[in-house]
């Protein structure tokens, strides 16, 4: 028995990345033989994917990038398609496919593997060539052709952020993918998972005959054991040390007109003459960051390709062109040729550029005769597209696309090619009515259609052999067909745009042009030149002599030391710099200007620079450089140090300083700066002056060891470090006399950076020394053991999640809640309000006095992440005293300012995650539809509120929230605009879950712009900033940074209340005589005066409709840079507090009527009217008000009134409650 191979291991739903290799681990354990479902090969091999639906915190072909290039088996491959509906990354083999072991070109799946199962890989450009059979040497790792069978893979197949799509959408073959916008509204519910459910991880084998099954499971298990974490990962750029030329121009020239009398001799009609460029980087660079830097942030239209069969070589391509997409017997294919540079296109347009040159349409002309030529050997029915232009980056081509069906009567032409390379015993007789196979065309194509005249001339014979016996390298992969095949389809590239990776640091760089009569050499060098410019510009330049060579060329030990600091800083992840000008902090600065690796802003402002700083530390997950002069310049970084240690941000503070002599002597702009930040440093270091006294190794080692702080890895606490630096003339790079003292002089012993130690440093281009940090704390099982016995038992579990770092840690804790079955209780700064098991408007509900925390008799609380914006969520947890609050942190400090954690677990949430998934704990979601419906109650009632109100602050909150590109960020500045946020924000399932970010350590309201502008640019993408009035006073200098240029795309939405708001919903409000000005601090501010004197675009809104609008167009704008809307709200400070009482008093009256119209009250009443409350009656003896009618009859006869009733869920008193938490509420009436 046989089956398509496909193993699904659904574990409830999908799984946070970080699991999925444990569910697999898991699923291969259970299997005690082989699956039933493998699927059989033609020469009787089995093989078998097991896979799961994993959810990723970084979408489309980045996420795939950063975890591919965590991964340490080889081989390593990657297939990314042009429209990105297909990215497969592949680690490790469960088989290779090469010239050794068959002489099929493509691997055979046979006819029944599923579409999923696929070989990654290609063949040499003259693989077709039956007289080419040299392999040179840097080649030889590829041989003739090498598919892998990746042993782990990463697949991404459509848009996995979209909504929830049927199977059918998710064919591989279908020539267009259905898009998020058109699935069904059907398929979506609160229930519902759509995010992720098209990425999936797999392990995948291949055996022959039962015994080898044990051995192959063992290989998988562990594969899947050595598979690291998908961290984006701060990579230093690689720097060019050399470029050198195979050829000089002058011999390239001269082999084109050689071409050129071949042509007119009727020797070939067009040839493709290449060139190669070698590079040599500085440092060893991994080949997917190579790549990933090559391709750039705006890269369209290009495939991606990586083959890497063993470390240290490596090929790359991200070519434009397809060779072919094979779907059952449909076919697709192209031709590209004729070049221009896109400055050309962009100058006259498409129509005059096809008619401009007739040497591009000529040889264009040639391809598409050639390749119509070829299809009509295997099919009747071709469609051809009218010829256009397609756009890249640097250049534009002309294209023409097909698409034929196979006919059956023609296919005999495709056997009897596989019968003449002995590829099979048939009798070609046998073949006249079968039908072809994927298999077969994908082969046909590699056979036949490749390479094409657009790589390689015509006829092609004669250009095979001009291109074999002038071309002084060997082409190997470049211009050959590359991709991915499965036994239900294939689709290939023409490996363009291409480079051979050896050593993690050499590059040959190929490309080629097609020469035809015409072709002039000069042109033909620069078109080349053109093609391969993504490649060979893309790394800046060493200094002259690499670095150890400027080291001793530095003109003063100033330099030499700040080089020295700015390079080991760069090496150790610390890749981006905050720079405030100033005369003592010059060799800094230059330092950071001149590096290459470096990136860097200007700040006019040293407190707003600390703020940037924070922020773009934030976005990117690293420690971020702040560079100031001495004095009050190093004192303005405090607020921005201080938020930063609050919030476990790592920062590298480094200040300039006088020298030592100069403290405490009155000296102009001194101050006593060391141990300035206190407390608030995780880690300081006062250098003395610049001297070869102090081992340059030494320095290096300060600066690993701040690092290390600064990252946590030594403390488990990141935060801010402070290296101050004092500094003698000369400040500037400038050697001789010193400056104000030209007795003496700057130079100084060119030994001291000779040594062999620093020598071995300057080349490796490593740290010196590295701080790994140290292993999470195990979680006690007796925990876990208690959690997994409140789940079993159906208790009422409370997950409170409050701020997060990022989409990572949010889906980790998406998991840990569905396998508690508990209800999410999430702060708008955990990125969870798109989680369906997550209660919305959670703040708005617990004004209801009937989901107080001690009435819903909460069994447990686990709390995950920072603190939480909401203090009714605190009083929540404080009043319910649960027997169980687990507190799960991976740093180990404290955050319980109620005292009610009983168990603080110091570990990451993918440890926690992983112990309650070994546990048997599995995700099955929230826990019941109870407080789903109480959500939907609270939005209905917050819509029909707001309507009938003016332009109000809950209304600018749900605008922005519904209204935000689902790949756009949210940073909000503290008060009112995050609590507003917190209280009203919609709820939204499209787009990762990024956390709104804020900052949240000491919840102050200064440097907030500041913040979200280094935010926006760590983020590389939008970002929509919330932000009050005053908040914006405090920062207002920070529109500097966004008038340039080159300024990020901000959206600020400035909520303008006329002064501090907040202060109405708090007891001063009601002391009118010091409440105005001295809390409510009225202003009258120009803003948008205020935007137009920096140069920054504003609009300026007092209706919902016009902020609908200009906010609407913001998110959807594609031009570049900042803008900044103004939300004036219509109500007073007094009526906006109103207005928030009103709506929580709405939906507490709401959820009131929703709890009780579930019970049915049995009751009676007997006596008359009389002038005196009635006496109520309850229960009875055994549980029924009728144990009263006696005792009821007595006290009519007296004169009282009575009335009797059936407790909930007693006698004939009907309670619908489904689950715990609807009991607990109905049966604890406050």
């Amino acid at each position: 028995m046989t089956g398509d191979g496909l193993l699904l291991c659904s574990e409830g739903d999908v799984v946070p990345l970080d699991l999925a290799s444990t569910v697999l681990r898991r699923a291969l354990l259970a299997a005690d033989g082989p699956p039933s479902v493998a699927s059989e090969q033609p020469d009787g091999w089995r093989v078998l994917r097991a896979e799961v639906g994993v959810q990723v915190p970084t979408s489309g072909i980045a996420g795939v990038l950063d975890w591919l290039e965590a991964q340490s088996g080889r081989p390593r491959t990657l297939f990314a398609n042009r429209d990105r509906s297909l990215i497969i990354a592949g680690t490790g083999a469960a088989h290779v496919h090469t010239a050794e072991s068959c002489s099929d070109v493509v691997p055979d799946l046979g006819s029944q593997a599923h579409e999923r199962i696929c070989y990654l890989g290609g063949a040499r450009f003259d693989s077709g060539d039956p007289d080419a059979s040299f392999i040179s040497a840097e080649w030889r790792a590829f041989g003739q052709f090498y598919w892998v069978l990746p042993r782990v893979e990463l697949t991404v197949r459509a848009d996995s952020w979209g909504r929830a799509r049927t199977a059918s959408n998710l064919q591989w073959e279908n020539n267009s993918v259905e898009t998020a916008t058109t699935a069904s509204d059907d398929s979506r519910s609160r229930g519902s998972r759509p995010r992720g459910s098209n990425i999936v991880l797999s392990v995948q084998m291949r055996w022959r005959g039962a015994r080898a099954w044990l051995a192959e499971r063992a290989s998988a298990l562990e594969a899947l054991s050595r598979l690291r974490p998908s961290i984006t990962k701060m990579s230093m750029k690689g720097l060019l040390s050399r470029r050198s030329e195979s050829v000089s121009q002058d011999s390239f020239e001269g082999r084109v007109r050689d071409i050129l009398s071949a042509i007119e001799s009727d020797e070939v009609q067009k040839v493709v003459a290449a060139r190669t460029v070698t590079m040599e980087l500085a440092k060893e660079v991994d080949v997917v960051a190579i790549l990933r830097h090559v391709a750039g942030k705006n890269l369209k239209r290009h495939y991606f390709f990586l083959l890497e069969p063993q470390v240290g070589s490596a090929f790359v391509s991200l070519t434009p062109e397809r060779l072919c997409k094979v779907s059952g017997q449909d076919m697709w294919t192209e031709a590209v040729a004729g070049t221009w540079p896109i400055a050309e296109f962009e100058k006259i347009g498409e129509a005059a550029l096809l008619r401009s040159s007739e040497k591009h349409n000529s040889e264009h002309q040639v391809v598409v005769d050639y390749v119509c030529g070829l299809l009509r050997e295997v099919s009747h029915s071709i469609k051809v597209c009218d010829r256009h232009i397609t756009k890249l980056k640097h250049l534009v081509h002309i294209k023409q696309t097909y698409h034929a069906v196979s006919d059956a009567k023609l296919l005999s032409g495709i056997r009897q090619l596989k019968h003449d390379s002995n590829e099979t015993s048939r009798n070609p007789t046998d073949w006249q009515d079968d039908a072809a196979t994927p298999w077969d065309l994908t082969s046909w194509f590699c056979r036949r259609m490749s390479p094409t005249p657009a790589v390689c001339g015509l006829p092609l014979a004669s250009s095979q052999k001009h291109i074999r016996t002038t071309e002084p390298f060997d082409r190997g992969f470049y211009a050959g067909p590359c991709g991915v095949v499965s036994a239900q389809g294939s689709e290939l590239t023409v490996a363009l745009r291409s480079a051979l990776v050896q050593d993690r640091r050499r590059l040959h760089v190929y490309a080629g042009a097609g020469i035809v009569q015409g072709s002039v050499p000069e042109e033909e060098y620069a078109e080349i030149s053109l093609k391969m410019r993504q490649f060979t510009e893309g790394f800046p330049a060493e200094p002259p002599g690499g670095l150890a060579a400027s080291l001793s060329a530095a003109p003063n030990l100033n330099t030499l030391w700040a080089t020295l600091v700015v390079e080991e800083l760069v090496r150790s992840g610390v890749l981006h710099f905050v720079i405030c000008a100033g005369s003592r902090s010059t060799p800094l600065v230059v330092a950071v200007a001149r590096s290459p690796a470096a990136t860097f802003v200007m700040n006019h402002d040293e407190r707003g620079a600390a703020f940037y700083a924070l922020g773009w530390a934030k976005a990117v997950g690293g420690p971020v450089g702040v560079i100031v002069t001495s004095g009050s310049a190093v004192a303005n970084l405090l607020p921005g140090c201080l938020e930063a240690a609050a919030a476990q941000v790592p920062l590298v503070l480094l200040t300039a300083d006088r020298p030592p002599e100069l403290r405490d002597t009155g000296a102009n702009q001194t101050i006593t700066q060391p141990n300035i930040f206190g407390r608030f440093v995780r880690w300081e270091k006062d250098f003395p002056p610049p001297s070869t006294e102090y081992p340059a190794h030494a320095l290096l080692s300060d600066v690993d060891l701040a690092v290390g702080h600064a990252t946590g890895s030594l403390s488990q606490n990141p935060g801010p470090v402070h290296l101050n630096f004092c500094f003698r003339e000369n400040l500037a790079p400038d050697a001789g006399p010193v400056r104000g003292a030209p007795e003496r002089n700057s130079s100084w012993d060119k030994h001291y950076a000779s040594t062999h130690e620093l020598v071995r440093w300057a080349s490796e281009g490593k740290p010196k020394s590295v701080y790994v940090p140290s292993l999470p704390l195990m979680c006690p099982h007796g925990i876990v053991d208690e959690l997994t016995e409140l789940v079993s038992s159906e208790s009422r579990i409370v997950v409170v999640v409050g701020a997060l770092s990022n989409a990572r840690e949010a889906l980790l804790a998406e998991n840990i809640a569905a396998r508690l079955r508990g209800v999410v209780f999430a702060c708008i700064t955990s990125g969870l309000r798109q989680y369906p098991g997550t209660v919305h408007y959670v703040d708005q509900l617990l004004v209801s006095p009937f989901l107080a925390g001690d009435l819903l008799q909460v069994d447990a609380v686990v709390q995950l992440g920072g603190p939480v914006v909401s203090a009714r969520i605190a009083a929540f947890v404080k009043s319910a005293r649960p027997r169980l609050h687990v507190r799960v942190a991976p740093l180990p400090t404290r955050f319980d300012p109620d005292h009610t954690v009983t168990h603080n677990v110091t570990c990451s949430l993918e440890a926690f995650a992983g112990f309650l998934l070994e546990a048997g704990l599995d995700a099955v979601g929230c826990a019941g539809c109870f407080w789903q419906r109480l959500s939907e109650i609270a939005e209905v009632s917050i819509d029909e509120t707001l309507s009938g109100e003016s332009f109000t602050e809950p209304l600018v909150a749900r605008t922005v929230t519904q209204l935000l590109h689902p790949l756009g960020r949210l940073f909000s500045s503290s008060s009112m605009p995050i609590r507003d946020m917190d209280m009203f924000a919609r709820e939204s399932d499209q787009g990762p879950p990024y956390p709104l970010s804020a900052n949240r350590g000491a919840s102050g309201i200064d440097g907030v712009i500041n913040t979200a502008i280094g935010f926006c640019r760590g983020c590389e993408g939008p970002v929509t900033l919330l932000i009050g009035d005053v908040a914006t006073l405090y920062d207002l200098n920070a529109f500097q940074q966004l008038s340039g240029p080159d300024a990020p795309p901000l959206t600020i939405v400035v909520q303008n209340n006329s002064g501090g708001g907040i202060f109405s919903f708090l007891p001063i409000a009601q002391h009118r005589d010091v409440f105005s000005p001295c809390f409510d601090e009225p202003h009258r501010v120009d803003f948008g005066a205020a935007c137009g004197a920096f140069g920054l675009r504003y609009t300026c809104c007092s209706t919902l409709d016009e902020f609908t609008l200009a906010y609407s167009k913001a998110q959807g704008s594609s031009s570049s840079g900042a803008c900044v809307i103004e939300a004036r709200v219509a109500l007073s400070h007094s009526e906006n507090a109103a207005l928030h009482k009103k709506i929580g008093q709405v939906v507490a009256a709401r959820v009131r009527a929703a709890i009780l119209c579930q019970v049915q009250l049995s009751w009676f009443r007997c006596g008359t009217d009389v002038d005196c409350c009635p006496l109520l009656l309850l229960h009875g003896w055994l549980g029924s008000k009728g144990d009263w009618a006696s005792t009821s009859h007595s006290l009519t006869e007296l004169g009282r009134e009575v009335l009797a009733v059936d407790l909930p869920g007693h006698a004939l008193s009907d309670v619908s409650a489904d689950g715990p938490w609807e009991r607990a509420a109905l049966y604890s009436f406050p």
